[in-house]
């Protein structure tokens, strides 16, 4: 076994040999030259590659990490409540801001890693969050520098939720309150109240 393995190698080197000799030097010189092009060409295109994809890649992250705040995310029926909500709030004399709906699941696991892993205050309790499921809303004050600290704006704000049939975090309990969250769940419908049409 051992010895025809040998003579495969005395005639593969014999063949190479044949074929240098048979080159001229110009064109082994060429020969080296295509070579040294094709792996550079190689290299440089592989590290386009695999810069590109890891530019996307980042780009997709750095894209599910932004605040979406466009009503038309969410679905139909939190969509409703949520104009609903904005119209009757307007009316009332409160000026509210949409700061954010549908969440992707990069971006709630970042917002949960807030105070326990990242540095901050915890702004989340869930990793299953109704954002993440396009049935949410948070809110603000629409006042440049008092966004957060007029509770008297949220409690106005949760009544007028709760009135229509959303569930406001300004009531929930056990350490948990959520003064900005609204959502919507599956089983409740949008009410109207008397002098507001669908």
């Amino acid at each position: 076994m051992s010895s025809e393995r040998e003579f495969r190698r005395r005639q593969l080197k014999q063949k190479r040999r044949r074929i240098r000799k048979s080159l001229s030097p110009e064109e082994k010189i060429m020969g080296i030259g295509f070579l040294l092009l094709l792996i550079l060409l190689g290299t440089t295109g592989l590290n386009s590659i695999f810069r590109e994809r890891e530019e996307t890649s980042m780009m997709d992250y750095n894209d599910s990490m932004q605040r979406i705040e466009s009503i038309e995310e969410l679905d139909d029926k939190t969509k409703e409540a949520c104009q609903l909500f904005l119209k009757i709030a307007k009316d009332e004399g409160l000026k509210v801001k949409i700061t954010e709906t549908y969440r992707t699941k990069e971006r709630q696991e970042y917002l949960y890693a807030q105070g326990r892993t990242r540095p901050g205050k915890i702004v989340t309790w869930t990793l299953k969050s109704k954002h993440m499921e396009r049935n949410a809303f948070d809110i603000a004050k629409d006042e440049p520098g008092h966004e957060y600290d007029d509770l008297e704006f949220f409690r106005k704000a949760a009544e007028i939720g709760e009135r229509i049939g959303l569930e406001a975090g300004y009531y929930w309990t056990d350490g948990q309150q959520d003064m900005p969250h609204y959502q919507m769940n599956p089983l409740s419908r949008v009410k109207y109240p008397k002098g507001y049409r669908r």
